[in-house]
């Protein structure tokens, strides 16, 4: 039995024999506890054991807190000792993880940087084929071209797509003679040439196949139908102003092309041609028997001059239009056709003029003949016409001429 246990059992009075509350002692002591230890022990060995036995349990009773707190700490110790662990592990994890990433990362950078160079060879690549394509869609047009120009008929010149292959032809001729250090530009752009030549042919047989095919149905028409100078006059231009738009859109793409190129002069030159031999077919004995006609029916010189001229202005102007209306340029061409409708006229007036004795007569149609330019002049002011000017004036200067000369004859008559 331990030493508190005894003292706990043990009954002690106070030395007035006042007897002990019946409790049992424990630590710390009261006052009267006190006093029954010091005053209770019966003998020296009693209260060494007691003593020993109680300083023991006191010391096992002080110590326990402190070992609880020990154990406690060194459970807490264990703790952190494994927390240490595990965060070691966990940073070895998170060092293993930050290796992983940054060799993620690099190979990130070096994936990016090659999906940049891919990226950017990409770029140069489809910037070299669109370039090659560019340069090599001319060399590819050709078999193209070719192809369309072979087809059979003249009909294909009234389609838009063949003022679009045109456009394309110019395109590659000017093509290859700015790049002439190309491998075998000088072939295709010959072969392309030829194919302009070809194209611009094909627009001449259908220009002379149409005024031909007119000309031949408005003389038909007329044989048919006997029709007075009226009808046929109304006949003349209304079936040729039919094509006319197609037909000059077809010829300038002629002359817009003549420009240092004699082949392609020479084929605008059979345009003109076969218009004039048309237009004098068909015009000039209409022309002639009207004058032959006024020729017979009017004696006087200044009646038949003037009568004359007022029927030739209208035809002229008429003949003008209807040119300018076919043809964007031919200055000179249509002159030629005008002078030679003119040519009956002169021929009547050259007559006249050479048998005429009075030199009033000479000097009145001096000034009518002079006065036609400046008449000419009044009337485009007035908007008279709508094409380039006319100069009337310009084709009746060999009868102004031959006037002039039979004046002059008179007057040294008189003098």
């Amino acid at each position: 039995m331990s030493g508190l246990q005894k003292l706990r059992n043990y009954r002690l009075c106070d030395k007035s024999s006042v007897a002990c509350s019946n409790g049992s002692i424990t630590y710390p002591f009261t006052w009267k506890e006190q006093q029954v230890l010091l005053s209770s022990p019966d003998s020296e060995l009693e209260f060494t054991e007691l003593y020993e036995s109680l300083e023991k349990e006191l010391q096992e009773e002080n110590d326990r807190v402190f070992v609880q707190f020990r154990n406690t700490a060194q459970s807490h110790l264990e703790s952190c000792e494994t927390l240490i662990d595990q965060a070691n592990k966990t940073l070895e994890t998170f060092d293993v993880l930050a290796s992983g990433f940054d060799s993620v990362k690099r190979q990130t950078s070096t994936f990016q940087e090659a999906c940049d160079s891919l990226s950017a060879e990409q770029m140069r690549l489809e910037t070299l084929a669109d370039e090659l394509e560019k340069n090599l869609r001319p060399f590819n047009l050709l078999e193209e071209i070719t192809r369309r120009l072979n087809t059979p008929g003249t009909d294909f010149v009234k389609e838009d797509g063949f003022r679009r292959m045109l456009e394309s032809l110019d395109q590659c001729i000017d093509y290859m003679e700015t790049h002439p250090n190309f491998i075998s530009v000088e072939l295709y752009q010959m072969r392309f040439l030829q194919c302009m030549t070809r194209a611009l042919t094909l627009i001449r047989v259908y220009f002379v196949n149409s005024i031909r095919e007119v000309t031949n149905d408005v003389q038909s028409r007329i044989a048919a139908k006997a029709l007075n100078d009226a009808t046929q006059s109304a006949l003349f231009y209304t079936k040729f102003r039919v094509d006319a738009p197609l037909l000059q859109s077809l010829t300038s793409e002629i002359q817009n092309r003549c420009q240092g190129r004699e082949e392609y002069v020479s084929l605008l030159g059979d345009c003109y041609k076969a218009y004039i031999h048309a237009r004098k077919r068909l015009v000039t004995p209409v022309v002639a028997k009207h004058i032959y006609d006024m020729r017979n029916s009017i004696a006087d010189l200044l009646q038949l001059s003037r009568q004359g001229i007022a029927y030739m202005r209208t035809v002229c102007i008429d003949e003008y239009d209807l040119f300018y209306a076919i043809f964007t340029d031919g200055e000179d061409v249509v002159y030629d056709l005008l002078d030679g409708l003119c040519e009956a006229l002169h021929d009547v007036l050259r007559n006249r003029i050479i048998h005429e004795k009075k030199a009033e007569v000479l000097y009145e149609l001096c000034s009518l003949l002079q006065g036609l330019s400046s008449q000419d002049t009044d009337d485009a002011e007035e908007g008279y016409v709508e094409r380039p000017q006319l100069d009337f004036g310009r084709l009746f200067q060999s009868t102004l001429q031959d006037a002039q000369v039979k004046l002059v004859f008179r007057m040294q008559a008189y003098s």
